[in-house]
C-alpha cells in the first residue's frame, strides 16, 4: 500500500478547481488592464479616423467653406457673416465631452430671386463639394447641401422671401484648450468705421461698436462683417440710413438692408434701440 498522502492532502485541493482560480484571476487582470488601456487611448490617444481631428483643425475647414460660400454667391447678393456658435456640451465618445462649430452666412437679394440666387450657389461650389438642391416641402423653400471635405457639411436653404441662410457644421470634436468661444478683436480696419455710419444718418445716440467676423476667400482676400448698434426714436423710419445710389433690397419697418458699392448693410430695429451690420464680399475673379 502506498504511504504517500492523497494529491488534495498535499496542493491544498483538487488540481481542477486550482487552475480554475488561476484562469479567473488572470481574466480579471486582463479586463482591468484592457479597460484602463482603452479609457487612456479615449482620453489622450492620437485620431485614428478624420472625424475625431480636433475642433480647431474642423474650424478652418469650416471657416474656408464659408469663404467658398461667399465667392459663389456673387457680388449682387448682400453677405451677413455671423459669429461663431460653440456647444462644449457635445460628446465625442461615452467619456469624453467635445465641441461642435456652426458657422452661418446669410445673403438676401430680391425676393423673387433667391431660389436662384441658392442654384446659382450651389453651380459655383467648387466640384468636389458634390453641392445640389432639393425643392422645399410645403411652406419651405428650396435647400442646399454640401461636402466641404474633413466630414464639415453645408446646409440650409431659402428660409423667407429673398434671404438664403447656409450653414457649415463641424460635428462634434476633441476640445483645444481656450480656443471655443474665440472673437476675433476690433483692431482698426477700415469696415471697424462703417456700421456707425448709418447710425450717424439716423440721428443715432449711444453709438457703440460690436463684434467683427471674417473668412478667408478662395481667390485672396477677406470676407467680412462688422457690427455697431444705437437708440433712435422707435418711430423713426430707416430709409435715411441707405446713401444716394444705394440698392435697396428688403424696405421693412423693422428690416432695411441694402448694398452701397461693395458693403452689403442690414439694420434691425427693436424698440428703439438699431443694430447695423456691415459686410464685405470676396473679391471678383
Amino acid at each position: 500500500m502506498s504511504t504517500q498522502a492523497p494529491w488534495a492532502a498535499r496542493h491544498g485541493g483538487p488540481p481542477g478547481r486550482s487552475r480554475a482560480g488561476w484562469l479567473v484571476a488572470v481574466a480579471v487582470v486582463w479586463a482591468v488592464l484592457l479597460a484602463g488601456l482603452a479609457y487612456a487611448s479615449v482620453r489622450h490617444g492620437a485620431p485614428t479616423v478624420r472625424e475625431q481631428r480636433d475642433i480647431a483643425q474642423a474650424a478652418r475647414v469650416a471657416d474656408r467653406a464659408i469663404g467658398e460660400l461667399v465667392a459663389a454667391a456673387g457680388p449682387e447678393a448682400l453677405v451677413e457673416l455671423a459669429a461663431p456658435r460653440y456647444d462644449t456640451g457635445c460628446r465625442v465618445s461615452v467619456l469624453r465631452y467635445g465641441t461642435a462649430l456652426d458657422r452661418v452666412v446669410t445673403f438676401r437679394t430680391r425676393p423673387d430671386d433667391a431660389s436662384a440666387l441658392l442654384t446659382g450657389i450651389a453651380d459655383r461650389l467648387p466640384a468636389s463639394y458634390r453641392a445640389g438642391t432639393h425643392p422645399g416641402r410645403g411652406d419651405s423653400g428650396p435647400t442646399l447641401r454640401a461636402d466641404a471635405g474633413e466630414f464639415v457639411g453645408v446646409h440650409g436653404g431659402v428660409t423667407a422671401p429673398g434671404v438664403v441662410e447656409l450653414t457649415a457644421s463641424t460635428g462634434c470634436r476633441p476640445p483645444v484648450a481656450g480656443f471655443a468661444g474665440q472673437a476675433e478683436p476690433l483692431i482698426g480696419l477700415p469696415i471697424d468705421a462703417e456700421p456707425a455710419r448709418p447710425l450717424t444718418a439716423l440721428h443715432a445716440t449711444g453709438v457703440t461698436p460690436g463684434e467683427r467676423v471674417s473668412v478667408p476667400c478662395p481667390g485672396g482676400g477677406v470676407a467680412r462683417t462688422a457690427r455697431a448698434t444705437g437708440q433712435v426714436a422707435a418711430a423713426s423710419p430707416l430709409a435715411p440710413a441707405a446713401p444716394a445710389g444705394a440698392v435697396v433690397v428688403t424696405d421693412e419697418p423693422d428690416l432695411y438692408a441694402y448694398r452701397s458699392g461693395a458693403l452689403s448693410v442690414v439694420l434691425r430695429r427693436s424698440g428703439d434701440q438699431v443694430r447695423v451690420a456691415v459686410g464685405t464680399g470676396c473679391p471678383a475673379g
